[in-house]
């Protein structure tokens, strides 16, 4: 084939030499038919790129990570001349997974259709735009090359699979009383709401002693909440701290973190409002039942780096409305001075701080001091700290100061 494309040129130039030297009714025969051969296959190929259509079928517009999606896309001959030589190659599995697509080579016969259908495994949470698949037309000297691309206005959107956690709970190992971030944080021990048996790790506190004496069995009062209950969850999302963070691992590590607090808290009929950044703009979220989730979801497959402010713009415009003993939960990547010293000042002002610091050991990403976690627990802040590869669920529901 690349032999062609030098051998016609030279033939063309020894010909069009005779022609203008020589003349004559053959020469000048051969010579038209040459360019028709030129000719034809361009004409050819700007007819079937004109006709040649395509759509792509994605069945679900939403999704969590770790299903299969079926992926369909079709590329149709709807002129009456044979395709040659075509060759398909989606960015589809590419766009989606990281993986790429093998290219496809085949002829089209006219009004001739193929159908492609694979399915794809989506490991990673985020907003795709999705539907391209690029075609590419040869006629059969090699001459031309024709690319179209078929692309339908697609967008899937994947949602992390949140990980349960059975409780939150952070215990101090100095010396001061258990520190419980958990329903009964808030519950109003004036009202009891309900009576059941003994569940596995009910506290002794909810015992309800009399009825227990006389049905010879645990039972358990259960208290209304509060309805001024709450928890703060701020999600750094800063570009500076996060610049080094390899593969997006820490902000995937972050969106679990997050995700799981809200789950539990919602599950547990807790308002809960998460803020973070879109660029300077605040995003807020709030819920208070299970149900509420979706909401949240949403911010999470769509959060990234993009904060063009630090989390102090973040918070500090907030904090006069934080209700007295609410849980301020703060995820972060970058635990220094300042960090620790607004931990603190949120516990000077009767309120419940906690920080969950993330970092990323294989790459050595993730800014801690340990010594303002050391300060801040002994001040009655918990700090949990958790590498790419921890265990949510076992880092969260036993805390060790």
């Amino acid at each position: 084939m690349n032999k062609l494309k030098f051998l016609f040129p030279l033939i063309f130039i020894i010909i069009l030499s005779i022609v203008l030297l020589v003349g004559g009714i053959i020469p000048y025969f051969i010579f038209y038919i040459f360019i028709l051969i030129f000719i034809l296959p361009l004409i050819h190929n700007l007819i079937i790129l004109k006709y040649i259509q395509g759509n792509i079928i994605i069945p679900k517009a939403s999704l969590f990570t770790d299903e299969s999606i079926p992926i369909e896309y079709k590329i149709e001959n709807k002129s009456y001349f044979t395709i040659p030589y075509i060759q398909i190659k989606s960015e589809i599995a590419k766009e989606i997974t990281g993986d790429k697509s093998e290219s496809i080579y085949l002829s089209l016969k006219k009004r001739e259709i193929f159908i492609k259908k694979e399915n794809l495994i989506i490991k990673r949470r985020g907003y795709y735009e999705v539907g391209k698949v690029e075609v590419t037309l040869k006629d059969i000297f090699g001459f031309y090359t024709f690319k179209k691309t078929i692309s339908d206005n697609i967008s899937l959107v994947v949602y992390p699979k949140p990980i349960s956690i059975s409780e939150f709970s952070a215990i101090s190992g100095s010396g001061l009383d258990e520190l419980l971030i958990q329903n009964s944080s808030f519950e109003d021990k004036n009202n009891i709401s309900s009576l059941r048996n003994y569940r596995e790790g009910d506290s002794i506190k909810s015992i309800h002693w009399k009825l227990t004496a006389k049905k010879q069995i645990p039972v358990i009062k259960e208290y209304e909440t509060h309805g001024d209950a709450n928890i703060f969850i701020f999600m750094d999302n800063s570009k500076e701290v996060y610049k080094k963070d390899v593969d997006r691992r820490l902000e995937d590590k972050a969106v679990d973190i997050g995700l799981s607090i809200v789950n539990y808290c919602l599950n547990q009929d807790i308002k809960t409002e998460l803020v973070t950044l879109e660029g300077k703009r605040p995003m807020v979220i709030e819920g208070n039942k299970s149900s509420d989730l979706k909401r949240f979801l949403e911010i999470f497959a769509r959060f990234s780096a993009n904060g063009n402010l630090d989390l102090h713009s973040l918070y500090l415009p907030r904090i006069e409305l934080f209700n007295r003993d609410s849980t301020i939960v703060i995820i972060t990547p970058n635990l220094d001075k300042s960090m620790g010293s607004f931990g603190i000042q949120l516990k000077m002002k009767s309120l419940n701080p906690l920080l969950v610091v993330l970092y990323d050991k294989k790459y050595d990403t993730g800014y801690i001091e340990l010594d303002i976690a050391d300060k801040l627990r002994m001040e009655g802040v918990p700090v949990y700290i958790l590498d790419f590869n921890s265990s949510i669920r076992e880092v969260l529901e036993v805390y060790n100061a």
